[in-house]
């Protein structure tokens, strides 16, 4: 009989998780900027100190994802009124495809509990993360040319929650 996987723990990110999540995040992005044929994005230039600036922000949660206390992915949920806005949602490449990617964002939707929906965006390329979005039930609801980055396309998706 095969061992279980080591158990997954996902929980609120301390100022002392910070590095190590924006370590993570920048791994697991390298490949949307190979994708997009542009390093400038900003999961990739995001500095320390504006991940610190973030998780000041009383309205928005940094959740960590850690397999044996070690970090393999996080995310970032914002409220705004009603919506809860997703956001940076990233796995350590070698931990990718094993649901930390779904657990992170199912555990998102329940960080707000008066929030009636939550939204995300993907690039129009990023195939793997729109169908896990899909998945998840997360539906379209518009394309736009990305402001800082015209040549690429942005699709939109909510999820109603409550």
């Amino acid at each position: 009989m095969p061992d279980a996987p080591p158990p997954l723990t996902i929980s609120r990110a301390t100022s002392a998780d910070l590095p190590a999540l924006l370590a993570i995040q920048k791994e697991a992005y390298e490949s949307e900027a190979v994708r997009y044929n542009d390093h400038t994005i900003t999961q990739v230039t995001e500095t320390l100190a504006e991940v610190q600036a973030v998780h000041a922000d009383p309205a928005t949660v940094i959740l960590k994802a850690e397999i044996n206390n070690t970090p393999v992915g996080a995310i970032r949920a914002t409220r705004h009124g009603d919506t809860c806005e997703v956001g940076r949602l990233c796995v350590t490449p070698r931990h990718q495809r094993q649901g930390i990617g779904t657990a992170l964002l199912l555990a998102c939707e329940t960080i707000f509990p008066d929030t009636r929906v939550c939204e995300l965006f993907a690039g129009a390329q990023s195939t793997d993360n729109i169908h896990l979005y899909e998945h998840l039930g997360y539906r379209r609801i518009k394309e736009l040319a990305y402001p800082d980055f015209p040549k690429i396309t942005i699709v939109y998706f909510q999820k109603p929650i409550r």
